[in-house]
């Protein structure tokens, strides 16, 4: 069973936690947001065991093995940062980063790990923007 943790709770991150929840093999067992209050709320609402209050708390969960961030966009990078640094896989909302320079570190990162990473562009199957 693949462990998963959840950085971020508001729109977007229930939606991975459904998506993960339906493929399975899969077990959502931390969710973090930017207050432990917040993210134990959440947590309990989403059904989900763990809760924190900060990246670093989430990183440190036993067992975690990858690590969906569903942040505001302005916080990609540091955390996409961080996670690749803790030696986890990645799966970040879009954009990965604010610039070129954010991506080729962010690779860099990743080739180092030697984790396996991606970034969200769901919209490219929506019919309307392959008819466009």
């Amino acid at each position: 069973m693949i462990q998963v943790g959840i950085i971020g709770s508001g729109f977007i991150g229930p939606a991975h936690i459904e998506a993960l929840r339906r493929l399975g093999g899969v077990n959502v067992v931390a969710l973090c947001d930017s207050s432990l209050a917040v993210a134990q709320e959440r947590a309990d609402a989403l059904h989900i065991p763990h809760a924190y209050g900060s990246v670093e708390a989430l990183l440190a969960h036993p067992g975690l093995q990858v690590v969906h961030n569903c942040t505001p966009n302005h916080l990609h990078t540091d955390i996409n940062r961080q996670i690749l640094r803790a030696g986890m896989h990645v799966f970040s909302e879009k954009p990965l980063c604010m610039t070129p320079d954010e991506a080729r570190e962010l690779e860099t990162l990743a080739q180092q790990a030697g984790v396996v990473h991606g970034v969200s562009f769901v919209y490219r199957q929506f019919a309307m923007v392959q008819q466009a």
